[in-house]
C-alpha cells in the first residue's frame, strides 16, 4: 500500500512538472500605466495562464515615453515578442511593414489565428482593420466630451446638449460670449491647442469630419486634396483662429487644475478625467457631446490593441491570448475597475455605469456610434506629424488655406515617395 502510494505521488509529480516543461513562454509587451491598470491587466495575465497550462504569458512594461523606441528597435534587431501593444492608428504601419500578422483574413482562411466569433461582438472602435483584415483588438477606449459645471448653465440660462441635440458652432458661440461677459472665470474655453503627441489629430478629426472634411479620402488612401483643405475646414481652423482673436481660448498649456479650481468654464479633453473632475466637482458636473459642425456629433476612436509579431515562433498560442482579454466577461473586468469605455456593447451592459439607465451610458454610446476612426494607411504616423504642424502654424496666425494646402502637398508627397505604400 505504502508503495503504491508512492508510486502514485511520483507519476503526479512527474506529470507536474512535464506540465511546466512543456510551458511555452510567449513574451508580451505594453506600456507601463497606472498602478491600477496594470494590476488589473496582471489579473487577468495570471488567469490566462492559470487557465492555458500549455503556454506562459510574459509580461514586460515599457515606460510610455521610451515604448516606441523600444519596439523600433526590437524590429531592427528581430527580437519583438509574440504579443505587443500598438496605438490603434499605427496599425496600418506597422502591418505593412511586416511587423504584425493578421488575427483573421478570411472565414475559412488557413492563416486564421483566430475564428470571427471570437471577435464579432466586439465594436469598430475595438478593432484594427487594414485591408480587410483583422490585425490587433483592444478591450477598452476613451471618449472626447465638454465638460463644465451644472450650477454656470443653469445661472447663464443654457440648454444642456444631447447627443440627438447638440450645440451648433453658432450656438456654442453665443455660449461662450455669454460666459465671457459673465466674468466669473479666468478662462473661457480650453481645446489644448499646445498639446503634443497624438492629441491635435485625435482630438481635432471629429471635428473637422463633422465640418465635411478628413485627414485623407479612404478608398484608396492616395489622395488629401479636397479633404485636409475641404471648405469645412477651411471654416474649422478660422474659427480656431477667431477663437483666439477673442480671448475665448489661449493657446498656452493652462496650469494645473484650473477646471477644478473652478477657473475654467469649459473643457475640451477625454474621459481619463471623468474620476478627477468627480472628486472635485461632485453633482455639479456635466459631461456633455462634442459640438455639431454641421455633420453631426463625432468623437475619436481606438486606444491601445494587442496585435501577434510576425516573428512569433508560435503565433496560435499568443493569439489565444487576445482572445481570452476580448471576451465578454473579461472586457467588462477590465473597464469595470480602469474606468475606460468597454469596446462591447454586451460588456457594457454588465456594468452598473455603462447600463442603459447608467451614469456613462451616453459616453458609452458615443463611442458605439458616434467613432471616427483614423485613417487605416501605412502614411497615418506621418498624416498625423503634418496635421499638427498646421494646427500649430494656424494657432499662431498663419494663413489658413495656404497651411492647409501645405499640408495636403507634404502628405501626397510622402505617398508619392513611397509608392503609395502599395
Amino acid at each position: 500500500m505504502y508503495e503504491v502510494m508512492l508510486q502514485k505521488i511520483g507519476l503526479l509529480i512527474i506529470g507536474l512538472l512535464a506540465a511546466q516543461v512543456s510551458a511555452v513562454e510567449i513574451n508580451l509587451w505594453r506600456t507601463l500605466t497606472a498602478e491600477d491598470e496594470m494590476a488589473t491587466f496582471n489579473q487577468q495575465v495570471a488567469r490566462f495562464n492559470q487557465q492555458h497550462p500549455e503556454s506562459n504569458i510574459v509580461v514586460e512594461a515599457i515606460p510610455h515615453g521610451a515604448y516606441s523606441e523600444a519596439v523600433i528597435g526590437g524590429a531592427l534587431a528581430q527580437r519583438l515578442p509574440c504579443i505587443i501593444a500598438v496605438d490603434q492608428p499605427n496599425i496600418a504601419n506597422y502591418a505593412w511593414s511586416g511587423l504584425i500578422r493578421p488575427l483573421f483574413i478570411a472565414d475559412g482562411h488557413e492563416k486564421n489565428l483566430l475564428k470571427y466569433s471570437a471577435l464579432s461582438h466586439v465594436n469598430t472602435n475595438g478593432l484594427s482593420i487594414y485591408n480587410d483584415k483583422i490585425y490587433a483588438a483592444g478591450s477598452f477606449d476613451i471618449s472626447l466630451a465638454l465638460f463644465s459645471r451644472r450650477s454656470l448653465l443653469k445661472r447663464l440660462n443654457i440648454r444642456v446638449p444631447t447627443i440627438d441635440s447638440p450645440w451648433s458652432v453658432e450656438e456654442f458661440n453665443q455660449i461662450l460670449f455669454a460666459i465671457k461677459k459673465d466674468q466669473s472665470y479666468k478662462y473661457i474655453f480650453d481645446l489644448n491647442l499646445s498639446g503634443v503627441g497624438e492629441w491635435h489629430a485625435y482630438a481635432f478629426l471629429p471635428m473637422i469630419y463633422s465640418a465635411g472634411g478628413d485627414f485623407i479620402e479612404r478608398q484608396d488612401y492616395q489622395s488629401a486634396e479636397g479633404y485636409m483643405n475641404h471648405p469645412g475646414v477651411v471654416r474649422w481652423a478660422k474659427w480656431l483662429q477667431w477663437l483666439l482673436e477673442q480671448e475665448l481660448t489661449q493657446l498656452k498649456n493652462l496650469e494645473h487644475g484650473q477646471f477644478e479650481k473652478n477657473s475654467l468654464a469649459i473643457q475640451y479633453t477625454g474621459s481619463w478625467m471623468i474620476e478627477r473632475y468627480r472628486k472635485a466637482v461632485g453633482d455639479d458636473l456635466l459631461i456633455l457631446p462634442p459640438i455639431d459642425f454641421g455633420e453631426g456629433v463625432f468623437i475619436g476612436g481606438g486606444s491601445w490593441h494587442y496585435a501577434v509579431s510576425r516573428s512569433c515562433a508560435n503565433p496560435k498560442l499568443a493569439a489565444q491570448f487576445i482572445r481570452f482579454i476580448m471576451q465578454v466577461d473579461e472586457i467588462a473586468f477590465f473597464n469595470r475597475t480602469t474606468g475606460f469605455i468597454p469596446t462591447s456593447q454586451q460588456a457594457a451592459n454588465k456594468l452598473p455605469e455603462y447600463q442603459p439607465d447608467g451614469s456613462l451610458r451616453k459616453l458609452y454610446m458615443l463611442s458605439q456610434n458616434n467613432v471616427v476612426m483614423r485613417p487605416a494607411t501605412p502614411a497615418y504616423p506621418v498624416i498625423s506629424s503634418i496635421f499638427s504642424q498646421a494646427v500649430r502654424r494656424i494657432a499662431q496666425g498663419s494663413d489658413v488655406n495656404a497651411t492647409l494646402d501645405r499640408a495636403v502637398d507634404e502628405i501626397e508627397l510622402n505617398i508619392l515617395d513611397n509608392r503609395g505604400y502599395q
